[in-house]
């Protein structure tokens, strides 16, 4: 199996390459080959990409996110298939090529780099954690992809207003498709950490009947930080839908959210004790 997972870890990097390359070609000249090809490379490459987690978690017995480097594998697999997933909505393949680069990067290194541990704390062996831990991950990568196509929004939102748009801009999608994008992005996102909020609320349940956590979840930094962007990309939503708010408020908003996801995320981590760490 070993044998495996290592063929895997190199072919995978190559299939994002001829992916991204791919995109690329689709997205300078459109021709009709490229648009062929380019999603069923894709497909192939997440689909292979899936084989090489299950495969990696059934070896290791734990889910593949015991380290950085098993992360960054997960990174590149949820951005492939959230983008997967927002082009089958869309129909629209022009801005894959911005999305299959740093799937791409995160693969590079996690393949260059990667270690294996069957040594890891045993809290990353349980199914009800794989599942919530997972959700969550793909939560914010979602999160993340719309960040993308709302600074592509407004970007596109101010070049039109110049006298000559340059070739970039010309070659994206119409705002209306850029804003569909985000939107679809922050939804997918927000339900992916509504639903990891309720599988971990059980998970730490679970373990305070054990007598492991005592109630220290719901006390935890990051579960309260989750909690905050959960309402406020909630908000976002609520306001876009009941409200009618326009779409590059939706765009600056989710851009906003983003910036605070990622700030907070990281004072936390360095500053701030949390039993979500587990390497």
């Amino acid at each position: 199996m070993e044998a495996v997972l290592q063929l895997l870890s190199v072919l995978l990097p190559m299939g994002y390459l001829l992916a991204a390359v791919t995109y690329l070609v689709v997205f300078l000249e459109a021709p009709e080959w490229a648009r062929s090809w380019a999603t069923r490379i894709t497909l192939g490459a997440v689909g292979f990409h899936l084989l090489y987690l299950v495969l990696a978690g059934f070896t290791y017995k734990h889910v593949p996110m015991a380290n950085p480097w098993e992360g960054f594998s997960f990174i590149a697999f949820a951005v492939a298939a959230v983008y997967l997933a927002l082009e089958w909505r869309s129909k629209d393949q022009a801005t894959g090529v911005f999305l299959m680069v740093p799937v791409l990067f995160f693969q590079v290194l996690s393949s260059a780099f990667v270690t294996r541990s069957e040594n890891v704390a045993e809290i990353l062996r349980g199914p009800l954690f794989a599942v919530h831990v997972t959700t969550a991950l793909l939560g914010y990568v979602a999160l993340s992809v719309a960040a993308v196509y709302g600074s592509m929004y407004v970007l596109l939102y101010r070049e039109v207003k110049t006298p000559r748009i340059g070739l970039i801009f010309r070659r994206l999608p119409s705002l209306e498709t850029l804003s569909r994008l985000n939107l679809a992005a922050v939804f997918l996102g927000w339900t992916a950490i509504t639903l990891a909020i309720l599988l971990g609320s059980i998970w730490a349940n679970e373990l305070g009947s054990r007598g492991w956590l005592e109630g220290a979840f719901f006390r935890d930094p990051k579960f309260l930080l989750t909690v905050a962007l959960w309402g406020f990309y909630g908000f976002t939503l609520g306001g876009r839908y009941l409200f009618r708010w326009p779409n590059r408020q939706v765009a600056y908003l989710s851009i906003a959210a983003f910036v605070l996801l990622l700030g907070s995320s990281l004072a936390v981590n360095l500053f701030l004790p949390s039993f979500h760490r587990f390497s």
